[in-house]
């Protein structure tokens, strides 16, 4: 016998979401319960109009009481829940009505179907109990980021992740999203003074936290879950407590506490590849790439999962191949670091792509000589980007450019990364110097020697008598760049020096042909 299926919602001035939604679900469900908490426009009418049987809830700032009055008017042997702006397309109607005809009469099982909101460029995921047997005992729980999970568990039903996706539309700006997180921490710190030791409670407190940028408040609620038995409850939330609360820490510079959190996840749960990720790239930043790169190669990049959190699996996965890249080219295995770059380059392919990956392919590709194909990637993420990583960008840019001869475009290019390096950088200074001097633009030359002399405590206040004395000049900083151990820059003091003899040389056998000539 096919079990009957109730759709329960509840609603507040959907009529522009609602039709859409109930006339996709309407050949799976038996009937369909719409709880209204206080439209004021056409909702009511056209939740009617569409068959459901629709009641009234006055509004008490709590989202389980009112979900749970929907639960309490449904005849189903089992339900599903939506809300108005969830959408299933029809082949994951599907898969729904098969799954209904395999729901248990013991009524034994939940179901989890995966939750997929879209975003400009990229898709959020997590698995959310959708389906569940129609039983007093199951209700749900929490004011806020309400669950039927915690009465599932408590019941002793079996609970499956089934691969039916529902589109979770998400029209909110962000203003309105911000004023939602601030409602949300309202209802949560009252929820906490009933029950100060909830962890449940205290996860999403230190999710809203962490949205509204509020880190130290983020990590003392995420603490909170990672002391408490969280684990034996719900393993999920646990370890996205423990990722979150090691990265705030990375954040607030507290780097040792945020390994240990690392660890101790890892030593907890040693398959998890999520937390084998975030292990890896923390000895990545750290700059310990043979760590980094044991640690990052043992995950399957295939199951980096937090599960019941939202997440992107195409952004982790591009973090994913972005980090062994990165450990690669450092450990000069230059073949393998492109592999991985170019793949995390793939995963955007056909939309913007990320300026990061292009800017470390354009890095690499100037490591390994490559100039052309160096020149295209550094192009294109410059005119992606719009902050200070421009400036190391237009740096590398300009190198190519005098490699390839094409001076005015390498000054171009040198001048743009000035505003973007820090004052004590000398290699955009000097190697303006170079070509100023290829240009005999004698004074501009003279002013960049001057910012170098300052970032090396040299006096500024040099009389320079003739063109021989500047040659002196940068012959000195080149020497003074070397005894501080900084070869680079000596090198480009030498090519100003190299540049200005050729200069003085050249200038000098054109007076003799000029004094020769006199003299015939």
């Amino acid at each position: 016998m096919v079990m009957k299926l109730s759709l329960c919602m509840i609603v507040k001035n959907e009529e522009k979401n609602l039709p859409v939604c109930l006339k996709q679900v309407k050949k799976v469900v038996d009937e369909i319960i719409v709880v209204d908490t206080g439209s004021t426009d056409n909702t009511v009418k056209v939740a009617k109009n569409l068959g459901a049987k629709v009641y009234f809830f006055k509004w008490c700032d709590d989202f389980s009481a009112a979900r749970n009055e929907s639960l309490k008017h449904a005849k189903g042997d089992y339900i599903i829940w939506l809300d108005a702006d969830d959408r299933i397309r029809k082949t994951e109607i599907k898969k729904l009505i098969k799954l209904k005809k395999m729901l248990p009469a013991k009524k034994d099982v939940a179901y989890a179907l995966k939750i997929v909101s879209q975003y400009q460029s990229f898709t959020e995921s997590c698995y959310q109990m959708r389906i569940f047997p129609n039983l007093p005992q199951l209700r749900f729980e929490g004011t806020v980021h309400e669950q039927i999970s915690l009465s599932v568990q408590r019941l002793g039903l079996k609970m499956e992740f089934v691969d039916i996706e529902i589109l979770h539309l998400g029209y909110n700006t962000p203003e309105r999203n911000k004023e939602k997180a601030k409602r949300n921490l309202r209802l949560l710190l009252n929820e906490l003074k009933n029950d100060p030791e909830r962890w449940i409670t205290h996860f999403f407190l230190g999710q809203t936290y962490k949205f509204l940028g509020e880190e130290e408040q983020a990590v003392f609620h995420y603490k909170k879950v990672f002391l408490s038995h969280c684990y034996k409850t719900n393993v999920f939330i646990y370890i996205a407590a423990g990722i979150n609360l090691a990265n705030l820490l990375i954040q607030l510079k507290k780097k040792e506490e945020a390994l240990e959190i690392l660890l101790q996840l890892n030593e907890k749960f040693p398959q998890n590849d999520i937390i084998k990720f975030f292990l890896g790239q923390y000895y990545l930043f750290e700059k310990d790439y043979e760590k980094a790169l044991n640690t990052l190669i043992s995950v399957n990049p295939e199951n980096m999962d937090l599960v019941v959190v939202p997440m992107s699996h195409k952004l982790i996965k591009f973090e994913y191949y972005f980090n062994l890249a990165n450990c690669y080219e450092n450990l000069g295995y230059f073949k393998l670091a492109k592999d991985a770059y170019e793949k995390a380059l793939r995963l955007f392919k056909g939309q913007e792509e990320d300026p990061r990956v292009l800017a470390r392919l354009g890095i690499f590709y100037f490591k390994i000589a490559d100039f052309e194909k160096s020149k295209q990637f550094l192009e294109k993420a410059i005119s992606l980007t719009h902050d200070g990583a421009n400036g190391v960008l237009h740096q590398l840019l300009g190198q190519i450019f005098i490699k390839t001869g094409e001076y005015q475009k390498a000054r171009k290019q040198f001048e743009a990364a000035l505003p973007y390096t820090s004052n004590d950088n000398m290699i955009p200074k000097l190697a303006l110097a170079y070509l100023y001097a290829e240009e005999c633009e004698i004074e501009k030359c003279v002013k960049m020697a001057e910012e170098v002399m300052k970032i090396l405590n040299m006096p500024v206040n040099l009389i320079l008598n003739d063109f021989l004395d500047l040659v002196a000049l940068f012959t000195e900083i080149s020497k003074r760049c070397k005894e501080q151990g900084k070869q680079e820059e000596s090198v480009w003091a030498f090519k100003v020096t190299k540049r200005l003899l050729q200069y003085w040389q050249d200038f000098s056998e054109q007076m003799r042909q000029v004094s020769d000539i006199n003299y015939r």
